[in-house]
This record gives structure tokens, sequence and C-alpha cells, in this order.
């Protein structure tokens, strides 16, 4: 069976449009660097889906440290302003951009407060790809509790979300990633009822380490238009790429932007 982004992604912006019928607003600031081929296509996916909703947005091509900290004030002044950090942004101290963002302005969930909650197990901190994961597993009735999930991924905004997101769901978690022995991840995986791929690269996995009774569930997504499998794998389930995880996760970061505005005016 594969399983589809399109469907959650209609049905999160159909939610999103209801939400701004109830006069609920953001106003986001598209910061990125378009020197980067990873961030300018972020970018564009964003912006695109923001006009489909009729969200106009306030874009910042930075080219240093200096500019995206300005950015980031400009936005964070802003009461219903959403920060969409597209990255990467090839600037120096990049990661340390993160925390000068306001807590509740951080659509893709990078700050270490929102970091922090996630790790506490509130689900309302999981960065889009994480949750486009959960919705994927939510909406074709997956189960997980109890199960055997190896997440192949340790990123702070894919891998390490999706295996905290998984302990919360009562699952028995295993977390490999490119720097381990490829024969030790390719058996954790054999011995695994869900594999998630969420490292960007290719051929840790290859058809023979793919059971007919697993679920596979692909972050990836290479030059080649394919995910981290770069094959489509004879199991039970799985999300092919394109078509899996990719189109209901834009659409989660934006859902994101709402919940966090939302989240902090109680």
């Amino acid at each position: 069976m594969k399983l589809l982004g399109k469907p959650i992604r209609i049905k999160i912006i159909e939610e999103i449009q209801h939400r701004m019928e109830k006069g609920e607003r953001i106003e986001p600031y598209i910061i990125y660097n378009s020197q980067s081929f990873e961030a300018d296509e972020y970018r564009k996916l964003v912006v695109r889906m923001l006009n489909k909703l009729g969200i106009e947005s306030k874009i910042f091509d930075v080219k240093n440290e200096k500019e995206a900290k300005s950015a980031i004030a400009e936005a964070n002044l802003n009461p219903i302003g959403s920060i969409f950090l597209c990255r990467p942004l090839l600037v120096e101290n990049e990661n340390k951009l993160f925390d000068l963002i306001d807590p509740s302005k951080d659509a893709d969930m990078l700050t270490t407060h929102n970091l922090g909650r996630l790790v506490e197990g509130d689900l309302t901190f999981l960065s889009g790809t994480a949750r486009s994961v959960m919705k994927i597993i939510d909406y074709y009735n997956i189960e997980v509790a109890n199960k055997r999930v190896l997440v192949v991924g340790r990123s702070i905004s894919v891998g390490r979300p999706i295996a905290l997101m998984m302990i919360k769901r009562n699952s028995f978690v295993s977390v490999s990633h490119s720097k381990i022995d490829i024969d030790q991840t390719r058996l954790m995986a054999e011995n695994s009822d869900i594999v998630i791929m969420a490292t960007g690269v290719r051929n840790i996995l290859t058809p023979r380490q793919i059971k007919l009774n697993q679920v596979i569930i692909d972050c990836g997504y290479c030059e080649d238009g394919k995910g981290d499998l770069g094959f489509i794998p004879d199991c039970k389930a799985y999300t092919p790429v394109p078509g899996g995880v990719g189109p209901a996760t834009i659409a989660c970061i934006i859902e994101n932007a709402f919940n966090l505005i939302k989240y902090h005016k109680k």
C-alpha cells in the first residue's frame, strides 16, 4: 500500500482555511539565501502554499549572519509574525541563529525552548517533517505502540523529533545514522516493524533488508527526485518519493505557525 501525503495536505489546508475564517492570522517572514539551492527550493514551496491560502509573506534574501539577525529581529517584533528559516543559509554560526528566534514564531521548531518542550513529550512542538510522519501514521491507521521502530537519521529537524514522537507513542525505538556501521544499521532494519529513513544519504538500505510485513517511511529527497531508499520497497506499506511525506510537510510547517501563535496566547 502506498502511503500518500496528498489527502493529508488537503485536509490540513481545509483546517487552516477554517481557522482563518474564524479570524486566526499569521504574517510569515521567509528567511533564506538565494545562493543555497536547498533553501531556495524550500522557499518556493512555502511561498506557493502560502499564496494558495491567500497569505502574503515578507521575504528576506540574506547573505551573511548580520542580515539574518536583522531579519529575525524584525520578525520577532510582530505579534503575529512567523519565521520560516530556509536552510542551509550558508552563513557563519547558522545554528546560533536558532535561539534568536522568539519561540512563538519558530515555525520550523528549531529553538532550544521548542525542542525542549518536545523532549518533555508535548507533540505540539513537532517539526514539519515529523508532524507529517505522525499524520501519515494516524491517517492510515498504522499501529506503532509496542512496535519495533528504527529511525535512520539524527538531525534536530527530522530524525530526533521523529524518534521522540515515536517514544511518546509507546514504540520500541532504535536510532541509527550515517556514522554507524552500515552492516549494523542493516541488521537493525531487518528486525524492525517500521523503518523511517531520514538521512539524506542513499544506499544505507538495499532491497535485501526489506521484509514483507514492514512499513517503510522515507523522509528523504535527493536531486534525482527519489528518496533515501532510491527504490520501491516490497513491503506491507510505504511512502513513495515523491508523493509521500513531502506533500504534507509544508502544510504541517504552516500549521505549526498557527499553532504556536495560538499556544502562546493562552
